[in-house]
This record gives C-alpha cells, sequence and structure tokens, in this order.
C-alpha cells in the first residue's frame, strides 16, 4: 500500500488536498459521492494543484468496513490519477492510488475498506496542465467468494468460469487457481482456451503463503489462446492461474494439462562452414540442458591459434552461444557468450586451443524459450 503523509511543514498541502475543488466552495468541504453513483466534474484554472501532480478535485464517500468498491475516473481531455485517503487527526493518508487501471489513461482502485467511516476520493489531472471534463463512479464490488484452490490432474481437460466473485491481481483481473501434481522431470503442456475473452496464463508454486510464478504466457497456443510448456523440477504441487489480460474480462474457459513425450537426450551435430550464416530453430523436438533450454550443435573444423567471431541472434528469444568438444554425450564447454552490444544476442570471440573439430552449441539463455535463430561464424585473421 502506499503512503503518503502530510506533515506540518506541507500544510499547505495538507489543506488543499481536504479542500472543495473550486475556490468559492472550498469552506463547505469536499463534494459528496454514493456507492452506485457516477458523477460528472470538469477541472479548471480556478482548481487547486499539487506540486508533484496536475489539478484536483475531493469527493468523500461513506463505506462499511469489509466492503468492496471500484472506484473509476474516466476522461479524454486529460491523464486521469485517482486516490482514495483519509483524514487521522488533520494529517491526510493517502491509502491507495492509480495512474492507467482503467485502461488507456483512465484510473481504476479497487479497494476495500479498513474500517467503517467516511474518506476522500481525489479526482486528480497526472500532468501539471491537465484540464477538462470527467466522469468519476464509485461502484459496489463483489467480494471475491470463487478464491479456492481446484485440483486437475495430468491427462485432464476442465472447464472453468472467470467472473466477478473471482479473485483479483493488482491489474484488476481476475483470475481462478488450479493445482497441479508434477513429478521431478515430467514434460506437461498446459493449454487455456477462450472464445469470450483473452487468456493468460501463469504457473509456479505457493511459497511461505505466496504465489511464485516461473512462467507465463499469453498467446502461445494461437490466437488469444495461452500455452505454458513446462519441465517439472521437482516433485510437489503447482499452481496454475487462470488469469485474463485485461481487467474486468470475464467468461467461460477450458483449462487441459498433457504429458508431452520424452525428448532427445543428445542434438545431432550439423556442420557450419566459415562466413556463411545458418538457421536453425528451437522447439519441442530438441534437447534441454539442465536449465531447461533447448539447444542445438553445429560443428566447426578449425585450427590451433585460430581466432572466430560467433554471432547468433533471435527476434524470439535471448540467445546464448558456447564452444566447445564434444565427447560422447558429454559437452565441455571452452568459452561463452549471452548479451553482445546488440541487445539480448550473442557475441563471443574465441581463440581455438588447438586443431580440430569444435562444437558450438546455440542455445537460448534459459527456460523453454523456442524460436528461430541465425549463427555465424567468421574466422578473424
Amino acid at each position: 500500500m502506499r503512503r503518503m503523509q502530510c506533515v506540518a511543514a506541507a500544510a499547505a498541502a495538507c489543506a488543499m488536498l481536504a479542500a472543495m475543488p473550486a475556490h468559492a466552495q472550498r469552506t463547505a468541504g469536499p463534494r459528496t459521492i454514493r456507492v452506485g453513483q457516477t458523477v460528472s466534474g470538469m477541472l479548471t484554472e480556478t482548481d487547486p494543484k499539487m506540486s508533484d501532480r496536475g489539478r484536483f478535485q475531493v469527493y468523500s464517500f461513506t463505506v462499511r468496513k469489509g466492503q468492496h468498491v471500484v472506484a473509476t475516473m474516466r476522461s479524454k481531455d486529460f491523464d486521469a490519477y485517482l486516490t482514495i485517503a483519509r483524514i487521522i487527526s488533520g494529517i491526510t493518508d493517502a491509502m491507495e492510488t492509480d495512474d492507467d487501471r482503467g485502461g488507456d489513461t483512465d484510473a481504476r482502485i479497487r479497494w476495500e475498506a479498513p474500517n467503517d467511516g467516511t474518506y476522500l476520493l481525489v479526482a486528480q489531472s497526472l500532468s501539471e496542465d491537465g484540464k477538462g471534463s470527467y466522469t468519476l463512479s464509485l461502484e459496489q464490488a463483489a467480494a471475491p467468494t470463487t478464491a479456492a484452490a481446484r485440483p486437475i490432474r495430468v491427462g485432464q481437460s476442465v472447464s472453468g468460469r472467470l467472473a466477478d466473485t473471482d479473485a483479483v491481481l493488482d491489474d484488476d483481473s481476475y483470475y481462478d487457481t488450479w493445482t497441479l501434481t508434477g513429478t521431478k522431470g515430467q514434460r506437461l503442456q498446459i493449454e487455456m482456451r477462450a472464445d469470450s475473452f483473452d487468456t493468460f496464463l501463469h504457473f509456479g508454486k505457493m511459497e511461505n503463503g505466496e504465489f511464485q510464478s516461473s512462467k507465463t504466457d499469453d498467446d502461445g497456443a494461437g490466437g488469444t489462446n495461452s500455452r505454458i510448456r513446462i519441465t517439472i523440477p521437482d516433485d510437489g504441487e503447482y499452481v496454475i492461474r487462470a488469469n485474463s489480460v485485461r481487467a474486468g474480462e470475464v467468461g467461460p474457459y477450458t483449462l487441459a494439462v498433457t504429458e508431452r513425450e520424452a525428448g532427445p537426450t543428445t542434438a545431432t551435430p550439423r556442420a557450419i562452414e566459415p562466413n556463411t550464416e545458418v538457421t536453425g530453430t528451437l522447439d519441442d523436438s530438441d534437447p534441454q540442458g539442465d536449465d531447461e533450454s533447448f539447444f542445438d550443435y553445429w560443428t566447426y573444423q578449425g585450427r590451433a591459434g585460430e581466432r572466430l567471431k560467433i554471432t547468433m541472434s533471435s527476434e524470439a528469444f535471448d540467445t546464448y552461444v558456447t564452444i566447445g568438444t564434444l565427447q560422447g554425450n558429454n559437452y565441455n564447454e571452452i568459452s561463452s557468450n549471452d548479451d553482445g552490444p546488440e541487445g539480448t544476442n550473442s557475441l563471443l570471440e574465441v581463440t581455438l586451443p588447438s586443431s580440430g573439430t569444435f562444437v558450438i552449441r546455440a542455445k537460448a539463455l534459459s527456460g523453454e524459450s523456442s524460436g528461430e535463430y541465425k549463427l555465424k561464424v567468421e574466422p578473424q585473421r
């Protein structure tokens, strides 16, 4: 919870925050807004403004302890900024703020009242020069009643529904929680599909009562459907969050967990010639390293003392390139590079220690990243 404390040195700012929006009405106190009401307002030159943001108008509203409300401020004239605050012994405490959760430049706060009482809703422009008309609504929000986790098994497909009684993330999007028991080394595919909203998947574990996400996906299953492919790192219970991309989206969906066939244990090396750019693809058919990343092997015939520049680039993932030797299935790395001078692409410069066959391993930095890449080996004079 973001907090802003006004002390004696900032008494003027506190007075402004608690004042009426128009200079002529300040002695009468803030306007009122009721839960279930939408009001229209206008920020003008006569309205006060804070030093770090723009002009504002203040509304008071009364709620009960535990009451869930959603405040939304919309404007076509300026970037909206919304604050819920309270006055404690003459000190203004900003309890919750938001800039763009209402979509584009609109603001939205979903909030639960900590106690019975009257609170302040501050409708403001984010920028100092913002002026114009706006609407402000305060609606009753349904308390989450379907946040309990439900089990899903490997090989099972289930139907679910996102609703306004589901649990809510910080971005105001609803989600359902599913638990999955996995075995170390299992290769799983999780798909979420829906016709009425854009799906989003989270996969992770609960640690000390908090969800820790290890992988997410938006459109991996095509269109607005989601797909996560994961290799289970350890035996245990895992958590799937079935979510939507945008705030407030609801509707039915399907969730399926299937087991993928075991992949190869090593890659079949392919030759690469000097000064020739090759194209490869990392995907589910490739072997995986200890960090779960897919990899390809490329062989290069080198001479002792030869200096090489090896570049690997991809628009699909963060590349990682190494050079070494291969003895059976054992890869002995000589040198490696993650990020060269061009963002997430790799540039490896190495001097070969001996003559013979060297193996270049082309991979993603980590995880099951997939997609096309380009690789080139350039001998240096």
